[in-house]
């Protein structure tokens, strides 16, 4: 395992990460794995690939993929230096050779043309105020014929249970909270449009419904996020309705898989 802090020379487009990389948004991310929030991507891993997971916050989920791609290699990258030192310090112990991670930007990938076989952003593209911009670097690491993997949520299909009016607001202001940010609170649903605008062949779509089981859990997450930016009203009623009997916030995330043709 290697860290290389590689930061870019300069950032076209600038936004904010609207969960930030405080203690609870990091253990939240930290309780991925490739099989609970990744498994669309299982079937295109093989030993001997060469992948890169752009955006991969604590590292939980490409600590999957480089298991399952030995002897290949697996290069994580995130734009914070911080959060790469710690996903170093989760990965250790686990004794992965083929696992490297790298502090850079998305926009202008550390990396030759035509490096990887695969590349994989899971709960990225939803930050991003340029994706074409971030997409296009994608493509062009990837070799001909490579796969591109996308994740991201599409709160237009959020599913909010036991629901009262100001929880709805709350949820509302959060989403405008990540849109002034830079963000997109439905890039999954643009997702496919992205990918084909962005020459790639579509292989296949798909979507998942994620249950989050505790609603003090997910209510408390995005609470903090909303009462760091000033508005404690809209955190407290996420956390009153999360106490209610029977309350569920049911995520929607969408992915694509996509293809490089040769020209």
């Amino acid at each position: 395992m290697q860290i290389t802090e590689d930061l870019p020379r300069r950032t076209t487009f600038r936004e904010n990460y609207t969960p930030g990389y405080s203690t609870n948004a990091t253990a939240f991310m930290s309780s991925r794995t490739l099989e609970s929030h990744a498994a669309f991507v299982l079937p295109l891993l093989d030993r001997g690939q060469e992948v890169l997971d752009v955006g991969c916050g604590p590292g939980s989920i490409t600590q999957g993929i480089a298991e399952h791609v030995l002897p290949g290699r697996v290069t994580a990258l995130d734009r914070d230096p911080a959060q790469v030192a710690h996903a170093a310090r989760l990965a250790e112990g686990r004794e992965q050779i083929n696992l490297r991670y790298v502090a850079g930007s998305a926009y202008e990938l550390p990396f030759a043309a035509a490096s990887f076989d695969l590349v994989f952003s899971h709960a990225l593209f939803e930050h991003l105020s340029n994706p074409r911009g971030a997409l296009a670097e994608m493509r062009r690491v990837l070799r001909p014929g490579g796969l591109i993997a996308l994740s991201s949520p599409d709160w237009d299909s959020f599913e909010m249970r036991k629901s009262t009016p100001a929880a709805e607001a709350a949820i509302r202001d959060y989403r405008d909270l990540q849109e002034r940010n830079g963000g997109d609170t439905s890039a999954g649903g643009r997702l496919v449009r992205l990918l084909q605008e962005g020459e790639f062949g579509l292989i296949r779509q798909g979507q998942r419904f994620e249950n989050y089981e505790s609603p003090m859990r997910i209510a408390t997450y995005l609470a903090l996020q909303l009462d760091a930016a000033g508005n404690a009203g809209a955190a407290h009623a996420l956390i009153d309705w999360s106490t209610e009997p029977g309350a569920e916030l049911l995520g929607c995330w969408k992915h694509v898989i996509g293809i490089k043709w040769n020209r």
